[in-house]
Parts: C-alpha cells; sequence; structure tokens
C-alpha cells in the first residue's frame, strides 16, 4: 500500500512541477515555430533536473497518506498489539526511502548532465531551426536588396513590417504592413503582406502610393544566411560531480558556486531518506499525544519544509562561504541519525514519559 501512495503521490507532484515548467517551454517552442514533439522532448530531457522535489515529496506524502489511513483504521494498534515495535512498522517505508534516495543520487550525477545537456543542446537548435529566426524583433535585417525590420515576430506572424526594396536601379520601394505571415516553400521563402500601404519611388515621377489588402514577396531561400551561433554558455547542471570539482580549483573566484551545485547533488539525493525519517519519528510520537492530530499533521509537514528551505538556503551560503560545506553534510547526518534513534527507542521513551 506505501509503495503505491509513493507512487501516486510522485506522479501528482510531478505533474504539478512539469505544468508550472511546460508554460515557459510553451511560450519559447511557439515563440520559435516549434511542434508539440519538439515540447515533449524538452519535457523528457528537463525531467532529471527537477526529479528530486518531485521523488522526495511523492515519498514523504506517501508515507503520510499510508500511515494516516493505518492510524484511522486503527491498524497501528492491532499491530503494536501483535508485538511489533515502532523500527518494524517503519521498516518498509525506511527501506522504500533508501532505494529512492539512491535512484537520486543516480539521477544528480548520471542522468542530470547528460540530459540536461541534450536539453540546452535541443533548445539551442530549436531557437535556430526555423528560417524565420533569421529576423529578430526592432533589428534590420538584409537580404537580396531589401531590407526587413519588424516590431514584433511570434512563430510565423509579423506585426508592423517594414521593406525597402532597392533591387531594381529605376526604383525603389518602401512597403509598410500592419501584418505578415512567413508561407514556406522548397526554394523561395514567401511573406504574405496584409493591410498595408506601398510607396514607389521613381526619380523621374512622384512617388506612386498603393493601398493594399494582401500582397506577397519572396526571396531565395538559399541566399539565407543562419546567423553565427556563439559558444553557449554551459549549464552548471551539465557538469558531472568531478567536473565540478576541478572547476572550483580551476577558477578560485567562483570556487563557491562550483562547489556548492557539486555537493548539493550528494545531500539533495538523502532527502527521501531524511523525509521519511522526520516524519515517522513525529508521526509515531504524536500518536502517544494529546494534541489534536490536524495541529500535528500540520507541523510534521511543516518541518519537512523547513528542512528543505533550510538546505537550498546553506546551498547558497556555500557560494559566498566555503566553508560551509561540512555543515551542509552534518546537517542531514544529525537529522538522520536523531529521528532513527528516536524511532527505535520510542516505545522506551513513551514508556519513560507515562511513569
Amino acid at each position: 500500500m506505501s509503495i503505491l501512495n509513493t507512487l501516486i503521490s510522485t506522479l501528482v507532484i510531478i505533474g504539478l512541477v512539469w505544468v508550472s515548467q511546460s508554460f515557459r517551454s510553451i511560450k519559447f517552442i511557439f515563440e520559435k515555430g516549434g511542434t508539440i514533439l519538439d515540447f515533449f522532448k524538452l519535457s523528457i530531457f528537463s525531467m532529471p533536473a527537477w526529479l528530486s522535489i518531485s521523488v522526495s515529496f511523492g515519498v514523504f506524502f506517501g508515507a503520510f497518506i499510508t500511515f494516516t489511513k493505518l492510524q484511522n483504521e486503527r491498524e497501528l494498534i492491532a499491530m503494536k498489539s501483535s508485538g511489533l515495535n515502532s523500527l518494524q512498522l517503519s521498516y518498509p517505508i525506511f527501506v522504500m526511502s533508501i532505494i529512492l534516495s539512491s535512484f537520486l543520487f543516480f539521477n544528480f550525477h548520471v542522468l542530470l548532465p547528460k540530459s540536461y545537456s541534450f536539453y540546452k543542446s535541443y533548445e539551442d537548435n530549436l531557437r535556430y531551426k526555423k528560417p524565420q529566426l533569421l529576423f529578430n524583433e526592432n533589428s534590420f535585417f538584409h537580404i537580396d536588396q531589401k531590407t526587413f525590420f519588424a516590431q514584433s515576430i511570434k512563430g510565423n506572424k509579423l506585426s508592423k513590417l517594414f521593406i525597402k526594396d532597392y533591387s531594381s536601379k529605376q526604383k525603389t520601394t518602401d512597403i509598410f504592413a500592419k501584418n505578415a505571415l512567413f508561407i514556406f516553400e522548397k526554394k523561395n521563402i514567401k511573406i504574405k503582406l496584409m493591410d498595408g500601404v506601398k510607396i514607389i519611388s521613381n526619380q523621374k515621377t512622384n512617388p506612386l502610393i498603393i493601398n493594399f489588402k494582401q500582397d506577397y514577396i519572396s526571396f531565395d531561400q538559399k541566399q539565407t544566411k543562419k546567423p553565427t551561433r556563439l559558444n553557449r554558455v554551459i549549464d552548471l547542471k551539465e557538469y558531472t560531480y568531478f567536473d565540478l570539482i576541478s572547476k572550483s580549483k580551476l577558477y578560485p573566484k567562483s570556487s563557491g558556486i562550483y562547489l556548492a551545485e557539486a555537493h548539493s547533488r550528494n545531500v539533495f539525493s538523502l532527502t527521501p531518506l531524511i523525509f521519511c525519517l522526520v516524519f515517522l519519528s513525529l508521526f509515531l510520537r504524536f500518536q502517544h499525544s494529546r494534541y489534536d492530530s490536524i495541529f500535528n499533521k500540520f507541523l510534521i509537514i511543516s518541518s519537512v519544509f523547513f528542512i528543505q528551505i533550510t538546505l537550498f538556503s546553506m546551498k547558497n551560503l556555500i557560494t559566498k562561504f566555503e566553508s560551509f560545506v561540512y555543515v551542509f553534510y552534518l546537517v542531514p547526518f544529525i537529522i538522520i541519525m536523531t529521528s532513527f534513534i528516536s524511532i527505535k527507542y520510542e516505545n522506551v521513551s513513551i514508556s519513560n514519559l507515562r511513569k
């Protein structure tokens, strides 16, 4: 039952995180002329980056739901009456949290660097994938003896477009269009102009002004040159643990940033184990408490969130004070040992309190 509840809780949290992260990806993809397949690829490649929160809180809420249900149905009392102690009752959750912590360790050190590198590279390729990306908002682009300027570009749609055509020696043509649309063919790129004005200037005659509802302008796609790509900035998530340690020695001024990212992967891989042990130690002790159960549950959830916030805060401190690395490991170790001892000797402590 605990495995099923953990799986459901994890999937729900993954879904929530995925939805929150999707807004950025969807906006980027459709602005760059991508497809729904590009969206799913980016989602899959970015998933290991936020599995830490999903898995950690998934196993916590899975254990929370399981033990709350057992408590409400008086199953915990029956199990204890049959001779099972708190440590034995915690054993399934304890083993499951160790397995998931091991998975997170593998995720942070193996899956994350590779998947995030694929993610950033794919995002970079998507940025230069479509021909319309040759044009940038609020900047002039010259091609085929024509100059283009668009105030806004959304996918293959342009708004407030200006074109100056000086391909003819006898005349120049200025075109202003309220809206425009890219149309791609095998050899040519067409721009469909809508609601605009065309001004044809000739040195010998007065300018000819033409208002139009629709018009087309085309140019050879082979003549276009993709913008030169700058070397992509490598994200910290793309480095392995040993790469980060090497970078910290290579760049002393930024060593704290590299060390914080490297050691946080070890610490945050322990969060499923930390959350479960904290929950079990508090929940089993609160069974004997006279306080309201809603308050007890609120206190348990608050404790887990407080630990997560504390770990993130310590990671940020390491970026400025490298000596905090040792404390960064010491805090989870103290929490794990204190919680484990509390669970193991829970029955003894409660009997002493009753006396």
